[in-house]
């Protein structure tokens, strides 16, 4: 399966719209600000399964919430811009976010930023839970990123530019 994660577009409509020209994904991960053009977007592209939250500038938005949790082949996902877990001064809040819904992947934006973490903690059971946190960037920079996920197996995530 392949995902494209978006984020921050701030009206820039025709970024977005050419990444999923480009990437042809299945699904696409929305991490907020300006949350109406993905829904535009989604109307677009209705083969895409779009999903979608809102970010600290979409202040007229009452369609979508502020997180959402889906399972998309066999990985639990967590999807949020960011802002209500402080991700511009550190990830500690959004990691905690992720182990609370037993996330194995954490989705946000909010800060314009492209980063990529492993986290790890042992669990009750003396097993290693990892969680990966992905940033794709704002693709008002022409920054986004790509997951691709293969059923019960690895993940692969990148960060592209549309320079």
């Amino acid at each position: 399966m392949k995902i494209l994660a978006i984020s921050d577009t701030h009206g820039c409509f025709e970024r977005f719209y050419k990444a999923c020209k480009w990437e042809k994904p299945d699904v696409v991960l929305f991490s907020g600000d300006c949350s109406s053009d993905a829904l535009e977007m989604e109307l677009i592209f209705p083969e895409i399964k779009f999903f979608i939250v809102r970010g600290n500038c979409d202040y007229d938005d009452y369609k979508t919430d502020d997180y959402m949790t889906v399972e998309l082949e066999g990985k639990r996902i967590f999807l949020t811009h960011g802002h209500i877990y402080g991700v511009k001064r550190d990830y500690s809040r959004i990691e905690e976010k992720g182990y609370e819904v037993n996330a194995d992947i954490v989705v946000f934006g909010h800060t314009h930023n492209p980063d990529y973490v492993d986290t790890f903690r042992r669990q009750d059971d003396e097993k290693d839970k990892v969680i990966t946190l992905f940033n794709p960037g704002a693709i008002l920079n022409n920054s986004y990123g790509v997951i691709e996920i293969e059923k019960g197996k690895k993940v692969k995530f990148t960060h592209k530019n549309l320079d």
